[in-house]
């Protein structure tokens, strides 16, 4: 297993797309569905800038001051995360031979190359949330080897730790929107070798 920081090129790694130009599936960011998830926040954050702007020139207090400065910082914080989500590139490919899928990143992108020999098996979750809220993700069980590897690197293993305790998985890529991942997983199938086994769970 590779791991790989999608901003620097590598001998199968293009920089331009942040993967191999050759891969047979990629499944694309929709940075329009990230926007929009992150706009409420965003616009809350402004509003209350403004409003905590509104009352330091009125009262002078210096809580407005901290209420306006925090809700400036929580702009900044949600404008990295939607750059981080929509900007770091594709979050998912694959040919016959390898697999790569995004791994968090938060100032830089991340990526993990993976072996189809290191996945043992893919599965398609459906997530039930509070309010009946709904989401659905692909995640990848390693081998223990690749699985160890990918905790070992500091800058995965918080990300991986936290996904295996929800999907039982160090790795998976969130579906935005549409429902394409039904698509991924047969596409997913046909180039897997017969080792890998695919399950849905719901």
């Amino acid at each position: 297993m590779v791991i790989v920081a999608l901003g620097f090129t590598l001998a199968d790694v293009q920089r331009t797309v942040r993967l191999p130009v050759d891969t047979k599936l990629v499944l694309p960011v929709r940075a329009g569905h990230v926007v929009r998830e992150h706009a409420p926040t965003v616009g809350v954050f402004l509003i209350t800038t403004v409003l905590a702007g509104i009352g330091v020139g009125i009262t002078g207090s210096v809580v407005w001051v901290v209420v306006g400065l925090l809700c400036l910082a929580g702009v900044v914080l949600e404008v990295l995360l939607v750059r981080a989500q929509a900007g770091f590139g594709p979050l998912l490919a694959a040919d016959s031979d390898h697999v790569w899928v995004r791994a968090g990143g938060f100032l830089s992108p991340q990526a993990v190359r993976l072996d189809w020999a290191e996945v043992t098996v893919v599965t398609l979750h459906l997530w039930h949330g509070r309010r009946k809220a709904t989401a659905r993700y692909l995640s990848f069980d390693l081998t223990d080897e690749a699985a160890a590897e990918l905790v070992a690197d500091s800058r995965l293993a918080s990300r991986a730790r936290r996904l295996t305790r929800v999907f039982g998985s160090p790795l998976a890529v969130a579906e935005q929107g549409a429902p394409v991942l039904d698509r991924v997983l047969r596409e997913l199938r046909d180039l897997a070798p017969d080792g890998v086994r695919f399950t849905e769970r719901s």
